[in-house]
Formats: structure tokens, sequence, C-alpha cells
């Protein structure tokens, strides 16, 4: 520091120290001092992701009509946060006017399950932007949907009672299924959830079939949320450490539509750290 002070002072003085320089010399070296006492800023360290899937989506006469990707990240202290994110590519993310569709599940982990928070369904197109949040009340024992307005932000729409059985949206069905929460996904299992009963009831019915050369099949009957939630059926592949290689499904509008998982994608263990012991489904 005093080297510091030193060279401004002697800066184009030919050595010599002017009063005024050694003033502004002061001020300087007192300002570098109390920066350097000052704490440094800890940087925010990066949330965990568990997992990171990709994938390409061809749907009927477009191939690679689409990406989707579906994350897994740990918030800290028993709590997680799922993502499925669906973008248009090319001519069909003209056609649809840049729509994105992004579901997003606030869980934490509790009673060997992953319990759902929050969940919420955002979209984008034509500039358009549409917004629901679903929250989980387990203290006052309500579920409520709150929706965006413009200029007015998000507005209490609907409510109900919560139940003793629990309640899922399709994202904590997906991870509680491969935690084996939701019980043994055994071959010619067929198990049943309770859906987000908005706008009309919903059960989530999950038939696990047997093991072929693509994978396990695993037949998904569901409402489809992004397209007017139209109720339908998703076929799924499972590997032998259960995440999903591919899929596929109708849609009214584009017909077939399927999924192949990408090979940069990031598989989950199937584990959780809150865990004591045993894993995932069928691990």
């Amino acid at each position: 520091m005093l080297s510091f002070a030193e060279g401004i002072l002697r800066e184009g003085s030919g050595g010599r120290i002017s009063p005024r320089k050694a003033v502004f010399a002061c001020l300087a070296a007192l300002v570098m001092q109390g920066w350097l006492l000052l704490p440094a800023t800890a940087a925010a360290p990066p949330e965990p992701l568990l997992e990171n899937l990709q994938y390409r989506v061809n749907a009927w006469v477009w191939g690679g009509a689409a990406k989707a990707g579906i994350i897994l990240k740990s918030l800290g202290g028993g709590r997680y946060q799922a993502e499925l994110a669906v973008e248009p590519q090319g001519l069909l993310a003209l056609i649809s006017g840049n729509r994105l569709d992004r579901f997003q599940t606030e869980m934490v982990y509790q009673d060997n399950r992953l319990v759902p928070l929050v969940y919420r369904e955002e979209t984008r197109r034509r500039g358009k932007y549409r917004l629901k949040e679903y929250r989980f009340d387990y203290e006052r024992g309500r579920l409520e949907l709150w929706q965006h307005h413009q200029g007015k932000g998000l507005l209490r729409k609907w409510d109900t009672a919560l139940q003793k059985e629990p309640i899922y949206d399709p994202l904590s069905a997906f991870y509680n299924f491969r935690l084996g929460a939701l019980g043994p996904p055994k071959e010619g299992e067929t198990l049943k959830v309770t859906g987000i009963p908005y706008p009309h009831p919903e059960e989530i019915v999950i038939n696990v079939g047997s093991p072929g050369p693509e994978g396990r099949k695993v037949m998904v009957s569901l409402i489809n949320r992004a397209f007017e939630d139209q109720k339908g059926v998703i076929f799924v592949f499972f590997d032998e450490k259960w995440a999903p290689t591919q899929a596929w499904t109708r849609v009214m509008i584009f017909g077939k539509v399927v999924g192949m998982m990408l090979p940069e994608s990031k598989p989950w263990s199937g584990r959780l750290p809150e865990m004591r012991s045993g894993a995932g489904a069928g691990r």
C-alpha cells in the first residue's frame, strides 16, 4: 500500500512530493485499504443439478420440430425443483407463434416421497403470457389456483380442500414413480394417483409393461395440459436405470409426437441425499 501511494506522489514530479499530491495519495491509500478490509462477497453456490435430460422432438412431417428438456435440481434443505420446457424449432416455431411451454414443480422430500408445494404452468405465445400457479397449503388443508392477469399479477381463481389422499401434478408424479414412492413398478402393475382436480377431477394411471429391445414400456394416462387439457396417453420407454430414453403420444393438432433422448443428457441416479437406504424405482 505504501509503494502505491509513493508511486502516485512521485509520478511526474521528478521524485519531489507536492502537498497537493500528498493529500490525494493519502486518500487513495485509505480507499484501497477500505476495499481490502471489506469482506469479500461470497458467490452464490451453484444449485446442484441432479438430472438434465434433453430431447429431440419430431412431430408428423416435421423432423426435429421441437426441443424439450427435463431437469431436477436441489434447492437445499430437502427441497427440490423439477422443470419441463418445450420449445418449437424452425418452421413449427413460426407457425406456433414462437410458443414456449414451461412446467415447474417445487417439492419437499418427506415421508419417503416428494411432496409438491407449488406447481406452475407457463406459456408464452405471440407476445402473450399465461401463468397458472397451484399452491399446496398443507397447514390450511387447501389447494389454490392463482392465475396471472395483465397489469394485476397473480389473482386467486379457484381452491379446494386437500384430502388425506395425496394429490400430484404430472412432474411430482413422474419423479415419485421413479423413486418407487407410488409403489413397486413391477411388470403388469397398474399404479393410480390423484391428479390436480381442475378443471375436472383427474386420475393419473401408470401401467408398467415388460422389458423389450427399446427398454421397459410404461403407459401413462393423464390430462395433457399443454393442449387445452386434452385427455391423453403417453408411452414412455425407460432404460434399466429408469431413465426415460424415449416417449411418444398423439396430439390432435400434430398427430404422432415422438421424443428421443440426446446423448448429452445426464440422467438422475435415482437417489436423494435424505434417503437413508434403498434407491429409486427398479434400482
